[in-house]
């Protein structure tokens, strides 16, 4: 199964919901890698961190591009992390998916670019995921209610807005922070 993990917008959790989804994928006994097509290359370098550290991340982060992105895998599951704005990898991450994560936090400003996002892969099954979520908020009522109002696919996992997830980065995570349980949801919508 690949997943490409896709927003038009940057900063609302795409790197870091890579690197949590192949991490559980690798926890749970799969054979996973993650594709880094941002040429920041931020799951690349959180790779190279956790490399240099005491906690490698279990799977191996590959940077990849529009060619690449097509060839068969040999691995139970593959992640795609996209860069913001690139429209000509993200159709291509998303040509090459079984599923899109279109992860976004729920705020005005970020789900501006949902809309674009999901036009973008309106041949593929999609759904967005609230990240960076303050759980118990209208705010988040309210998101998830216009978002399915609109007949949007909004996963049942939200992500909670936790210090521990930001400070994360460059190191294999260990706690994961409702992202095996998306990752669960993922595979049986897909099913």
């Amino acid at each position: 199964m690949k997943i490409a993990v896709v927003n038009t917008k940057g900063g609302v959790g795409k790197t870091t919901t890579a690197v949590y989804l192949t991490a559980v994928a690798r926890e749970g006994g799969m054979t996973a890698e993650l594709l880094d097509t941002d040429p920041q290359g931020s799951a690349t370098s959180w790779a190279e961190i956790a490399a240099e550290g005491t906690s490698p991340l279990k799977f191996p982060v590959t940077p990849a591009n529009k060619i690449t992105l097509g060839r068969p895998s040999k691995c139970d599951l593959t992640v795609i992390d996209t860069p913001p704005g690139a429209a000509d990898i993200i159709q291509a991450a998303i040509d090459a998916a079984d599923v899109v994560v279109v992860p976004t936090a729920p705020s005005g400003l970020d789900l501006q670019r949902v809309w674009p996002t999901l036009e973008a892969a309106a041949h593929k099954p999609a759904g967005v995921l609230l990240t960076s979520a303050e759980l118990g908020t209208k705010l988040l009522d309210m998101t998830k209610e216009a978002l399915e109002a609109e007949g949007v696919f909004v996963f049942e996992n939200i992500i909670g807005k936790r210090q521990a997830i930001r400070q994360s980065f460059g190191v294999s995570p260990t706690s994961f922070y409702g992202y095996r349980d998306l990752l669960k949801e993922i595979i049986e919508v897909t099913r």
